[in-house]
């Protein structure tokens, strides 16, 4: 089964949501502080405010204007990364390229145009996560690799959704 495909703007913002999600060490953690920061300074800035020490009045402006100038910092970091990566790894569009996924009962081949091709067995994917927009498949926790899902015709879908069922373990990762 060969699937062919190209990168929409619809299948980009769906691997943002998803490199939004598993970045946990830069992004999730971050979403916490977004809300703790402000707050702990806020708590800082009051106490300092209610028993009157100066230096903790200082102390809780300072951290609080720094946490709301570095989160739009961060998430403007992260956004620019991320397209980085995406324009540096990936060719958009039909003008772009065609992508091809070949699968069949031994291996995998992904190949970018003018480029290697790449063959993976089926032992190689630890989990597979699937919905309407994007199909995205783990080779370990931090590395995977994308493609549209609605590039499969109905049958190639239920082929595709057969291979993964004899093939690959999910969860794993």
């Amino acid at each position: 089964m060969k699937i062919e495909y190209s990168f929409s703007p619809e299948v980009i913002k769906a691997m943002w949501r998803h490199y939004r999600g598993y970045t946990t060490i830069s992004i999730a953690n971050a979403r916490v502080w977004y809300v703790a920061a402000p707050t702990i300074s806020l708590a800082l800035l009051l106490s300092g405010l209610c028993f009157g020490y100066t230096w903790l009045q200082t102390q809780g402006w300072k951290f609080f204007f720094a946490s709301l100038v570095g989160i739009p910092i961060h998430l403007a970091f992260d956004k620019w990364k991320f397209s980085n990566w995406v324009k540096n790894g990936f060719l958009q569009g039909t003008e772009g390229g065609i992508y091809s996924l070949i699968a069949n009962e031994n291996e995998l081949i992904v190949a970018k145009p003018d480029s290697i091709e790449t063959r993976l067995s089926w032992s190689a994917i630890t989990n597979i996560i699937q919905n309407e927009v994007i199909t995205i498949m783990y080779l370990s926790l931090g590395d995977c690799f994308y493609f549209p899902t609605n590039a499969m015709t109905t049958e190639q879908r239920a082929d595709f959704d057969k291979l993964i069922a004899e093939h690959v373990t999910r969860g794993k990762s």
